[in-house]
Formats: structure tokens, C-alpha cells, sequence
């Protein structure tokens, strides 16, 4: 009876024992498992980071690498025209521009884009692209620029006709290419967040690009004197001459859709444009980043 009394006894000390132990352990357990989940998430939000960025990158070079036409002709009328959303155009008054990002007016030129030699006015070509009669068209040549007009597309879209302002085209080769006017910007999308939009200078339809790009700063890399390289960062708003332009340098900053990191996590950081402005932003949840489009 006595070893009975021994051997429960022995077995409630280990139970208590291994309650002692579970009651240190178990919160040290549970630190650790919180971490590593931390962890994960803080890398799953930079790979997203990685991910957003290109997404953001590419959509800006789909939109802006045509803004300089492909010809050698050089034109002095060609302009774009950089803003601030605090004075947003008046196309864009029924939208909401956003106060704190930049917007730009500029030609889309070469959506549809092909080499030829005119020898009839009005001219008919065999290119599938999306333009539509009445479309503004230009074909230019080293020598010489001319206007034109889309005034036939078959149903196929795949034949046009093109009539030219000027009899002087017919003889001419070239360059032929699409011209579309656009206002590109921030306003919110259809999920409330800021997003990047498109529309069109004259009328149209405005279009969602893409969605959490919270803020945008747009400068124009010039060449001043004219040698092929840039040499000066234009910082103002309004006009600038294609001739003067060799490409743009962006800044944007942007915010993950779903990110997971704990508020307690997220680090308060600051980036400097090259305005001077400081945008402040909370890492990693947040992002900025910058790129330069080559014209």
C-alpha cells in the first residue's frame, strides 16, 4: 500500500513538474511563433514591394515611351505640358485630381506606326490598328512634316484610308504614325484608393490604369544646347519643347494592398523629392520609388 501512495505521489510531482515547465515555455513558445510570423509577413510585404514596383514601372513605360514622335523631323509646335494637380486643366474638372501629385498633358504618338513612301493623297494602307475615322495621323520624312486624317477604316480594321492637307506628301518616305492626345494623373479609383488615369485631350472616355499609386512627381530631362545628351533636370511646371526632350524622370510612392505587418512593425520614413518636397511614408506598407523614361 505504501509503494501505491510512492508511485502516485511520484506522478503527481511530474505533473506538476511538467505543468511548471509548459507555464515557462509555453509563453516563450508563443513569442517566438509570433515572430516568425512576423517575419514572414515583413517578407512577404518587400517581395510585394518588388512586385508592385515593376507592375507600376512597366505601366508608366507602356504609357509614356512614345511621347516624342519616331521621326527625324523636327517639329517646334510639339509640346508636352507638365502640371501640378493643385491646377488641374480644365478637361479634367469633373474628376479628382489629386492635390498633392503632378499631371501631364502629352501625344501618344506610334500606337500604330509603319515605314512607307507616299505615292497617292489620300493613301491607302494596309495596317491593323485601333484607330478610327477622323483620327489625327502624321507622316514625316527627315525633310518635311504633314498632317493627315483617318476618312476610311474597313470593318476588319486592317485598311485604311489617309488624306494629307499637303500635295507636296505624295513622293515623300517615312515614317507614318497614330497621334492620340492624353492627360495621364491621379484620382481615386473604384475602390476609393488613389490610382493612375488616362483620359483622352478631347473626348472620350477617361480610363483606370492602375490602382495604389498614392503620389507622382514628373520631371523633364533636357538637352538644352542641342548635342543628344541631357543636361539639365526641369523642375518647373508648363511647356516643354520635344525638341528639348530626351526623356522623363518619375517619382511615385505607392501603398500595398494587402499588407499584413503589424502596426507596431511599420517604420515612419521620409524621402526628399527633387522638388524639395517631403513625402513621408510608412515602411513597408509603403513604398516610393523613381524611374527614368528614355525617349
Amino acid at each position: 500500500m505504501t509503494f501505491k501512495y510512492q508511485h502516485q505521489g511520484s506522478i503527481l510531482i511530474e505533473m506538476l513538474v511538467a505543468c511548471v515547465l509548459i507555464a515557462i515555455f509555453l509563453p516563450l513558445l508563443v513569442v517566438a511563433s509570433t515572430r516568425l510570423q512576423e517575419r514572414h509577413r515583413l517578407a512577404q510585404a518587400y517581395q510585394d514591394q518588388f512586385e508592385i514596383k515593376a507592375a507600376i514601372e512597366a505601366h508608366f513605360q507602356a504609357q509614356w515611351a512614345r511621347l516624342v514622335p519616331a521621326n527625324c523631323y523636327p517639329d517646334d509646335t510639339a509640346l508636352l505640358t507638365i502640371g501640378s494637380g493643385m491646377s488641374p486643366p480644365v478637361r479634367l474638372a469633373s474628376r479628382k485630381v489629386a492635390e498633392s501629385s503632378d499631371w501631364i498633358k502629352g501625344t501618344d504618338y506610334g500606337l500604330c506606326r509603319r515605314s512607307l513612301t507616299v505615292h497617292e493623297n489620300p493613301l491607302e494602307v494596309s495596317m491593323a490598328c485601333h484607330w478610327r475615322v477622323g483620327d489625327p495621323v502624321v507622316f514625316s520624312s527627315c525633310n518635311a512634316g504633314f498632317s493627315g486624317q483617318l476618312t476610311y477604316v474597313n470593318s476588319r480594321g486592317n485598311r485604311s484610308r489617309i488624306a494629307f492637307d499637303d500635295e507636296d506628301v505624295i513622293g515623300q518616305s517615312g515614317v507614318i504614325e497614330s497621334q492620340n492626345g492624353f492627360y495621364w494623373y491621379l484620382s481615386p479609383g473604384k475602390d476609393g484608393r488613389e490610382a493612375f488615369w488616362r483620359t483622352p485631350a478631347e473626348s472620350g472616355n477617361s480610363l483606370e490604369l492602375f490602382n495604389g499609386i498614392e503620389r507622382v512627381a514628373i520631371f523633364a530631362l533636357l538637352d538644352e544646347n542641342n548635342d543628344g545628351l541631357v543636361d539639365a533636370l526641369g523642375a518647373s511646371y508648363g511647356d516643354v519643347s520635344l525638341k528639348k526632350l530626351r526623356g522623363l524622370w518619375v517619382e511615385y510612392q505607392y501603398h500595398l494592398r494587402d499588407c499584413g505587418v503589424q502596426k507596431m512593425t511599420l517604420s515612419m520614413r521620409e524621402y526628399v523629392s527633387m522638388r524639395g518636397e517631403t513625402w513621408s511614408y510608412f515602411a513597408p506598407c509603403q513604398g516610393v520609388g523613381n524611374q527614368i523614361i528614355i525617349f
